[in-house]
């Protein structure tokens, strides 16, 4: 049986001068161990045809969305984008969409997505109110039931691991979509995974590529690959 082909995307980085792609290896390797085919997205070149060829995506994780993508301007120095990768994604989700083929988002991609679909983000957390989610961060998360989140880890009762220091706050996620988990601390809410009703997206604050590294501590999450390839076979 063929593999499914899993469009990734990048991270972009200048190396003495010239302009270079990144993709940490755990992306890689979680798509390959659920038993996909990883298919690196770089560029805007070719596009249409990847996506037409593709049978899922993993929106991964990186530097920030840039605010004027949501309306506001920059709030501080800690806020870092990358303005390639912005237009690179909004048009590959733009179009992707219109697939109706599975997707998993994950922290950067979750946040990207959000935007695309119209919504809002939380520029720094630490200015927002306090917590600090960076750095792999462990915390617990509430998967809402029934979720596919819950039925993927078999609780709702998650630890996490965070690197992101934006997030997706109670009044800014975008119509189409569902908030399905959540983290509560310092007077605040702040939505760590949504699903869209009716279409095959699962998106997650967290890393769930990075997970293996304390397995002790965090919820197993190669459920969360195994379904993307799995829809992506379907």
């Amino acid at each position: 049986m063929k593999k499914p082909l899993i469009l990734v995307t990048t991270s972009n980085l200048m190396v003495e001068g010239m302009g270079v792609v990144r993709l940490n290896h755990e992306y890689v390797n979680a798509v390959v161990k659920a038993g996909g085919v990883p298919v690196i997205v770089g560029s805007p070149f070719g596009l249409d045809e990847l996506i037409a060829l593709a049978d899922g995506l993993l929106l991964t994780g990186g530097v920030d969305v840039d605010p004027a993508r949501f309306g506001e301007a920059v709030l501080n120095d800690s806020v870092h984008v990358d303005q390639a990768r912005d237009e690179l994604e909004l048009q590959l989700i733009e179009k992707y969409w219109k697939t109706g083929k599975p997707a998993l988002a994950i922290c950067r991609g979750l946040q990207v997505l959000n935007v695309a679909f119209g919504g809002g983000l939380i520029q720094d957390i630490p200015t927002w109110c306090g917590a600090v989610h960076t750095a792999g961060v462990e915390h617990p998360v509430t998967a809402a039931e029934g979720s596919l989140l819950a039925r993927l880890t078999g609780t709702r009762a998650l630890t996490v691991n965070s690197y992101h220091h934006q997030c997706v706050a109670q009044g800014q996620l975008a119509a189409p979509f569902v908030a399905t988990a959540t983290w509560t601390g310092n007077g605040v809410t702040m939505i760590e995974a949504f699903e869209q009703p009716g279409y095959p997206l699962l998106a997650v604050q967290w890393h769930p590529e990075r997970a293996y590294l304390n397995p002790a501590g965090l919820t197993d999450m190669d459920p969360l690959f195994r379904w993307l390839v799995e829809k992506a076979r379907g």
